[in-house]
């Protein structure tokens, strides 16, 4: 090794340097500090071949440079702690040694040449076909969830329409925000547990004589309670939790769920939207 290639080193550590203190309060600060010097190495020793032997030292010297720079020039309140640079230094010069040992000084050429390119074209466009693929089926998902939240919608309404034609003769509230609860509520726990489930639910409680869950509004009573029954009662108890109240329609709803000891209620607060949507048209 000569002295220009040498000096030409020393001069090549400032850029490095500069490149460096750009990602000093960057994301992945040490990372960045340990593979940008190796990096940086193997792209001179690409652009200038002749000065490639011991390029490592490129490393080595602007390790030492940084220092310099660290305790002598920059403000105490701005150091980095000790250990942290002594061990970013010594990771640092231990892959740019084991590239160099490696990669650098095996071949004649660190440009490598189009056969020794092939395979990682071949890899690249591989990586991009499966990035292509997972795109693909990220839309496809989308636009699959989007007409499944529109299917649900519909399915809401149409549900909603059943249930006020069977039964909008006992939902009579002043305060139409219960109303429109109430047949929230009937959606979600006909969704839940439909009506062939609650008959035998019904049947075995009835047998054992023990406290379960009557009608469409999920009621614990040992006695049995119809459908009708269950949702006159559920109006009657959300009308006194309400009584002389001044709540703003979201407080009353947020009251009157927390009341019914339910642990899906961002699910019933969705169903009472769309059915309060709905009557808005």
């Amino acid at each position: 090794m000569n002295l220009i290639t040498l000096i030409i080193q020393i001069i090549l550590t400032i850029p490095l340097t500069i490149i460096l203190n750009i990602f000093q309060n960057k994301e992945n600060r040490s990372l960045n500090y340990i593979l940008i010097p190796t990096i940086y190495m193997i792209i001179i020793a690409a652009l200038i071949p002749s000065i490639k032997e011991n390029i490592f030292l490129i490393v080595v010297f602007e390790i030492f440079i940084r220092n310099f720079y660290i305790t002598s020039v920059v403000s105490q309140e701005n150091k980095i702690s000790n250990t942290m640079f002594i061990v970013e230094s010594l990771l640092s010069i231990a892959l740019s040694l084991f590239t160099y040992n490696y990669f650098i000084n095996q071949v004649s050429s660190v440009i490598p040449n189009p056969t020794e390119i092939a395979p990682f074209l071949w890899f690249l466009i591989i990586l991009y076909l499966s990035s292509l693929y997972k795109e693909i089926n990220k839309e496809k998902k989308t636009i699959h969830q989007q007409k499944e939240i529109k299917l649900k919608k519909e399915q809401i309404i149409m549900q909603y329409a059943k249930f006020k034609n069977r039964y909008s003769s006992f939902i009579k509230s002043k305060n139409n925000n219960i109303n429109n609860l109430v047949y929230a509520l009937m959606i979600f726990n006909d969704y839940k547990k439909p009506k062939l489930y609650r008959n035998l639910t019904s049947y075995f409680g009835a047998i054992t004589k023990k406290e379960t869950e009557y009608g469409i509004m999920r009621i614990k009573s040992f006695n049995h309670l119809t459908d009708e029954e269950s949702i006159k009662l559920t109006i009657s108890q959300f009308e006194k939790q309400l009584k002389n109240s001044k709540l703003k329609e979201k407080d009353q709803i947020d009251k009157l769920l927390a009341s019914y000891k339910t642990d899906e209620q961002e699910q019933i607060k969705t169903i009472y939207q769309e059915i309060t949507t709905f009557n808005k048209i």
